[in-house]
């Protein structure tokens, strides 16, 4: 699915972080979305927790640095790190490039229910309500305002 120039595909779970989830084999894939990852301009540096580190829904996982903002990664449900991209510690570009694939973040084992997670056609009407309560890039330019993923 496409909304604007982003690309979403339908068989992921989404949140109101542009996180997006996958499920795989008993766990959960977690990344950011093209949104994010576009919006964040060039990603610099990740940080990202140990396999083995317990979390809790919406508690922050990570941080991901980019040449427009800082910004956190949260838990999307309670669970249980259980690995970790490090291929992106090394090189953290693969976000921009690829952010449903070689640019995943961490794979989680859930202990709760995912929570707030929306599929595709629900991140949809949530992602172009927020779009179109932000000002336009011109608007935004005019009062000096910064643009990112709205983290």
């Amino acid at each position: 699915m496409r909304i604007g120039e982003w690309d979403f595909p339908a068989d992921l779970l989404y949140d109101r972080f542009h996180q997006w989830v996958r499920p795989e084999g008993g766990e959960m894939v977690l990344g950011v979305t093209d949104y994010a990852s576009d919006t964040a301009g060039d990603i610099l540096y990740i940080e990202l927790p140990q396999p083995g580190e317990s979390f809790r829904r919406e508690e922050p996982l990570g941080a991901i640095e980019a040449g427009k903002w800082v910004g956190k990664v949260y838990a999307p449900f309670d669970g249980v790190v259980v690995a970790v991209n490090e291929e992106l510690l090394r090189d953290p570009r693969a976000v921009n490039l690829d952010p449903y694939g070689n640019g995943w973040l961490v794979r989680l084992r859930s202990t709760a229910e995912p929570g707030a997670m929306m599929r595709g056609d629900d991140y949809r009407v949530w992602l172009e309500g927020e779009l179109a309560r932000q000002p336009s890039a011109e608007a935004a330019e005019k009062n000096g305002a910064t643009s990112g993923a709205g983290r």
